[in-house]
């Protein structure tokens, strides 16, 4: 309600409210027509208010839409990158099955660069 007093027409709402009271002890005959602009001028400023409510809402739910739409896309985007890794850490799996499967003949030295690469060490 105090949103109401801050707007032009709710100012004159409040003007005409005073006027109307005013008029009840000066002005017997001007009490009901002030009234009734007080009560006109109120319900449209009651009315601009919900009319920018009702504006500030829409954007409020063009602006989730997007977000969700953007959600949406990251969560795609997140799945293809999570099934990639799967899919090389199978295929890296795979390669490590077959390297601790194999038969001690298939060992031969290897050269010490090659072996510390290997190995991850500096």
């Amino acid at each position: 309600m105090l949103a109401l007093v801050w707007t032009p027409l709710g100012l004159a709402a409040l003007a005409a409210a005073a006027a109307a009271g005013l008029a009840v002890v000066y002005l017997r005959r001007a009490v009901l027509p002030l009234a009734l602009a007080a009560v006109a001028l109120a319900g449209a400023a009651y009315l601009a208010h919900l009319q920018a409510d009702l504006v500030t809402a829409r954007r409020e739910r063009d602006e989730a839409r997007i977000a969700a739409a953007e959600a949406a896309a990251g969560a795609k985007a997140v799945e293809a990158v999570s099934e990639k890794a799967a899919a090389r850490s199978r295929a890296s799996r795979g390669v490590r099955d077959r390297i601790l499967t194999a038969p001690r003949s298939d060992d031969a030295p290897v050269a010490p660069v090659l072996r510390r690469v290997l190995e991850g060490a500096p």
